[in-house]
């Protein structure tokens, strides 16, 4: 464990102890703020995890906006959306 100035003054030090495999937890006064480890493949992972309700609770959202003019569909399939959306953005710049 160590303080927030341990921390800005070794930083270096600390993340190579983390990095191999030490716990280094940065505290604010008496009480533990972060914990300094190892990043992993699944940290690395940008999808987001959403429940079943939300993913449904978004496709009535966008289809109710389709409805009124507000979204048009991009393609009939993932590569045909991601090629429009590119496009679209592409034109913007």
């Amino acid at each position: 464990m160590v303080t927030v100035s341990q921390a800005k003054s070794q930083l270096s030090a600390f993340i190579k102890s983390a990095e191999q495999g030490e716990q280094v937890v940065i505290m604010r006064g008496s009480k533990p703020a972060v914990m300094l480890r190892p990043v992993s493949e699944k940290d690395l992972n940008l999808t987001p995890e959403l429940s079943l309700s939300a993913l449904a609770a978004f496709e009535d959202e966008v289809i109710h906006d389709r409805k009124k003019g507000l979204l048009r569909k991009l393609g009939n399939d993932p590569v045909e959306a991601v090629t429009a959306f590119n496009r679209r953005r592409s034109k913007r710049s």
